[in-house]
């Protein structure tokens, strides 16, 4: 009996040597800095928002300041024009090889080291002496804000419960479009004491402190597919997409629509555009998500913010160089004309964050598109005189109209998709609405100057330019309208719930055109 005691007692043991040894827990690894803010809703947030905010401000503010810099660096109109263009470029190029990067890399990296370069970026540009250096700043700080718009938002969305989404989605749109109409009340303030450099020296000091918020909330986390494959073709035809068009843009500073330096970067960009989304849609792992996005409620949400954007964009534009260069206000009295944009954007942002999970988001969208179609109609109207009255109702229509369309029509883009995929879904949707929004502006400038009268610019131009831009919302309010229609979308509830925790789709996105294509046979059959 002693014998098989001890013989079983041995075996065990042998079993026991060959058998794994149970992990024990790791302590977390030691850091640098301390994070007392890590997992903490309201700094994480804000960190991401404020991220962004800097270089959405210089797109709307710069336009009131961009003949100081002229005079200030001895450059000409075209020379300024293109670096703001490709600045713009590197933000969409950014957003889209972010899409990359944050596959591969984890956040807290990624997130420090584009606010770094944003933070250099802005240095370069207020010390410049020279265009090269300034425009080297400029496009070094769109870049990092591209990357930044994927590396910063989705995880705010994604890993916070499902009923933070609303508040989320507020302060987004406060961010984005705050800062947008922010932009000429603070472009006026600047041009009127001759301050652009102390403006890119305070952003950047903005983008310093955030950096340091940023050290002590974010997270270390594990990257969430770094051996994903390199899409090559999506970077080289997604870099020619968006440089060649906007310094095309930027040639038309002093250059006409039949001139070669336009036209064939033009053509050649564009190209590239339609190239990119060929190959994302054939591809096995596209890094940008073309095939998925190819439904009804995408592909109307990606056309929203993009069309609605740029009109946006070109009445402001419009109404700003009407009172500055037509009537002959100061860049102070021509920002203050534009402050109901403020208001009328913290209206929206409450508004998109009460109907997200309601089956009415479609209506506000709807209702956006109407606003700014009520705001281009007053711009059409303001007359030679800039009449003030007029021009305060029409910033408070373009307003609202901004906050209604764009951001909604970015979470009517991603609903359909699965959450986790939700950065390259903005990064797509970011790389369509920089290109609409920045090239449609350049493009109305020049019909608004070449219809003048009395060039550079008068009124009859400005209306002309303020019609054709018109007649684009009421078209693709119209298309749009009945693109929703056709597809049979209807009014869905969103799944935020199913969204955020299993990665499911929050509405149901049915083919282009499904109820004129008739009943679609399931998959496996």
């Amino acid at each position: 009996m002693f014998a098989s005691t001890y013989a079983l007692a041995r075996t065990e043991t042998m079993r026991g040597q060959g058998r794994r040894p149970r992990e024990q827990p790791q302590p977390p690894p030691k850091t640098l800095f301390p994070r007392p803010f890590e997992g903490s809703y309201p700094p994480t947030l804000a960190s991401a928002i404020i991220a962004l905010v800097p270089f959405i401000i210089v797109t709307t503010a710069y336009t009131l300041f961009s003949r100081q810099v002229e005079g200030d660096l001895q450059a000409g109109p075209r020379a300024v024009e293109i670096m703001a263009g490709i600045s713009t470029a590197g933000y969409a190029f950014g957003a889209l090889i972010g899409g990359d990067l944050v596959q591969r890399f984890s956040q807290r990296p990624l997130f420090l080291t584009c606010q770094a370069l944003f933070v250099v970026g802005c240095l370069v540009s207020a010390v410049a002496h020279g265009i090269v250096p300034y425009g080297a700043g400029r496009i070094l700080a769109g870049l990092a804000a591209g990357l930044l718009l994927v590396v910063a938002l989705p995880p705010v969305i994604q890993k916070f419960p499902p009923e933070k989404l609303p508040v989320t989605v507020i302060f987004i749109d406060l961010g984005f479009f705050g800062a947008v109409c922010v932009g000429p009340l603070l472009g006026g303030l600047v041009a009127a004491g001759h301050h652009w450099r102390w403006l890119y020296g305070g952003l950047g000091a903005v983008a310093t402190l955030n950096l340091t918020l940023a050290l002590f909330t974010l997270p270390a986390s594990s990257p969430t597919n770094p051996g994903v494959r390199f899409d090559a073709w999506a970077v080289v035809f997604g870099f020619a997409a968006v440089v060649l068009p906007f310094w095309a843009a930027g040639e038309l500073a002093t250059h006409g629509f039949a001139a070669f330096r336009f036209a064939v970067p033009l053509s050649l960009g564009l190209a590239a555009f339609v190239l990119l989304i060929l190959v994302e849609y054939h591809q096995e792992e596209p890094l940008s998500p073309v095939k998925p996005m190819w439904t009804t409620a995408s592909l109307v949400g990606t056309l929203t913010a993009m069309i609605a954007g740029g009109v946006f964009v070109a009445f402001l534009e419009l109404g700003e160089r009407l009172q500055m260069e037509v009537v002959q206000r100061s860049p102070l009295e021509t920002g203050l004309l534009f402050w109901p944009l403020a208001v009328a954007v913290c209206v929206t942002s409450i508004m998109l964050g009460v109907l997200l999970k309601t089956r009415f988001l479609p209506i506000l969208v709807l209702g956006g598109m109407l606003c700014l179609i009520g705001g281009g109609a007053l711009v059409m109207s303001l007359g030679p005189e800039g009449q003030p009255a007029r021009t305060l109702a029409a910033a408070g229509l373009l307003g609202l109209g901004a906050g209604a369309t764009v951001s909604p029509g970015l979470y009517l883009a991603g609903f359909p998709l699965p959450s986790k995929i939700i950065g390259r879904v903005f990064a797509l949707v970011e790389l369509v609405r920089s290109l609409a929004d920045y090239i449609m502006a350049p493009v109305i400038a020049k019909i608004a100057r070449e219809g003048s009268h009395k060039p550079p610019l008068d009124w009859p131009g400005v209306r002309e330019a303020a019609g054709v831009t018109l007649w684009i919302a009421v078209a693709f309010t119209v298309i749009g309208a009945l693109l929703w229609i056709a597809g049979g979308v209807g009014l869905p509830v969103p799944d935020i719930q199913g969204w955020i925790k299993e990665n499911k789709p929050a509405i149901r996105s049915p083919v282009l055109l499904a109820r004129l294509r008739g009943p679609q046979p399931q998959e496996g059959q």
